[in-house]
């Protein structure tokens, strides 16, 4: 699933780098195993519209609009269940919504959501954390705003090494 986001991930990052307008208040911020890491220099939100009434949300900070290996992604789909993305509460199990987080650093990824959830199912392997995403604004033609937290591992991988991402926060403008 990790190229799949990433394939997803990458293609908005490059479109939109563009159209970036710096603002000092626009943010991705969180703490890595008790480290801080904040990302100002690239931040965004983006609603794709995919058809079918499907939609996609991607909330992202990165280093710079050219970072591959130095950014956290946060993705809400909701093809499984359609309705709205709004304002509320995302988990890793939300049955009608599909959601995946990625956090890039220095060449290694580590994966949260879904698929990583589904696999610790298959091979009865508690996750302490679940990765949720709580969404308080959404306006799509200005900003989200939320928080986020969770068990990331590597290469989404849950036999893997883990990591937990506390006080996550984003406050983003959409592009």
């Amino acid at each position: 699933m990790k190229k799949v986001f990433h394939f997803l991930l990458l293609p908005t990052i490059l479109f939109l780098s563009c159209s970036k307008e710096t603002d000092e208040n626009y943010h991705v911020s969180f703490t890595v195993n008790g480290a801080a890491k904040t990302y100002t220099a690239h931040t965004l939100a983006h609603l794709q519209d995919a058809g079918g009434g499907n939609f996609e949300l991607t909330i992202l900070g990165a280093a710079s609009s050219t970072s591959y290996d130095d950014y956290l992604g946060i993705y809400i789909n909701n093809s499984p269940g359609g309705g709205a993305i709004q304002a509320g509460q995302y988990n890793d199990n939300t049955p009608d919504r599909i959601v995946l987080t990625t956090y890039e650093n220095g060449g290694s990824a580590y994966e949260a959501g879904h698929t990583v959830a589904d696999q610790a199912v298959i091979y009865n392997v508690p996750i302490a954390n679940h990765f949720k995403v709580t969404i308080s604004e959404l306006t799509t033609n200005g900003v989200a705003r939320g928080t986020f937290s969770g068990d990331y591992y590597k290469d989404g991988d849950v036999h893997s090494t883990k990591i937990s991402i506390t006080s996550g926060e984003f406050y983003v403008k959409f592009q």
